[in-house]
C-alpha cells in the first residue's frame, strides 16, 4: 500500500530518521502535471514503477534531476493523454515530472 502526501511537485518526506529513495528501476512513482497545461499531459496523477531508464543518450545518471534525464515508467493501470491518445501501459517521462511515491507502514 502506498500513500501520496505531496502534490507540489516536492517528494513526500519520509518517517524521521528515514529518507525516501531517489529515482530508479523498481521505484514506484507518480506522475506530477506540469506547470503549464498542454493536450500531451496525463489524465490525472497515473502512478506506476519506474521499470528502466528512458532514452539513454540523454539520461543524466549521476548529477541533478534535469530537463533531458528519463525514465520508462510501467503503470498500473492504462492511462490516457489529455488530447484522449491512448491507452498506454507504458510510457518514457522526463524525470522532473516524476514523484517518488511513500510506502505506507503495516
Amino acid at each position: 500500500m502506498w500513500k501520496r502526501e505531496a502534490k507540489e511537485g516536492r517528494p513526500a518526506e519520509g518517517a524521521p530518521g528515514k529518507s525516501l529513495p531517489g529515482l530508479g528501476v523498481g521505484v514506484q512513482v507518480y506522475v506530477r502535471e506540469s506547470e503549464q497545461a498542454s493536450p500531451s499531459d496525463w489524465v490525472g496523477e497515473p502512478t506506476g514503477v519506474i521499470v528502466s531508464p528512458g532514452d539513454r543518450s540523454l539520461r543524466n545518471v549521476y548529477g541533478p534531476i534535469d530537463g533531458f534525464t528519463t525514465w520508462t515508467v510501467s503503470f498500473f493501470e492504462p492511462q490516457h493523454r489529455r488530447d484522449g491518445r491512448g491507452p498506454y501501459e507504458r510510457a518514457v517521462i522526463p524525470a522532473g515530472l516524476l514523484v517518488v511515491e511513500e510506502p505506507v507502514g503495516d
